[in-house]
């Protein structure tokens, strides 16, 4: 907060004191997952084999993004997104990463805009934003091992 006051001497009147009052408020977003505050932590995400495509995927539930403004920018960093193997001599596994909201399926890697809501209440299938990952090649193409690796959502208020 800002306060600037400024003294005067008037002819005829007293002193007077001019206040100049300021305040900010921070944007502020808390990201939701499953009714639960995520916005600092992490998630534990597995892939699995998918019946149809038989490659290594998995769609998360809604994201909810609530707070103070209206709009904020998301990416997901870390790109490529890799898997490693702990086993089978550091093999990689090369995933795509997507966003869908409103059934509109967008690359991970490039910038979106997604609303900001009031209050999480508020949030729908209209509103919620999805992440999925899933592997470039079918599930069979890998050797057998624990893959792993960690991505970052990057979350930024439009102001």
């Amino acid at each position: 907060m800002l306060l600037g006051i400024h003294f005067s001497v008037l002819a005829g009147r007293g002193t007077s004191i001019e206040m100049s009052v300021d305040a900010e408020m921070l944007a502020k977003i808390v990201i939701y997952y499953k009714g639960v505050d995520v916005t600092s932590g992490e998630l534990n995400f597995p892939l699995s084999v998918d019946s149809d495509t038989r490659k290594f995927a998995n769609t998360s539930d809604n994201f909810y993004l609530v707070g103070n403004v209206t709009q904020a920018k998301i990416i997901m960093e870390d790109s490529p997104f890799e898997l490693v193997s702990a086993n089978a001599g550091g093999a990689i596994m090369p995933l795509n990463g997507y966003f869908t909201m409103n059934s509109v399926q967008t690359n991970a890697e490039t910038e979106r805009i997604v609303p900001v809501l009031r209050r999480l209440n508020d949030g729908n299938n209209n509103n919620g934003l999805k992440v999925t990952f899933e592997s470039k090649d079918l599930a069979s193409n890998y050797g057998a091992g624990v893959y792993s690796g960690k991505f970052t959502l990057i979350l930024t208020p439009i102001l």
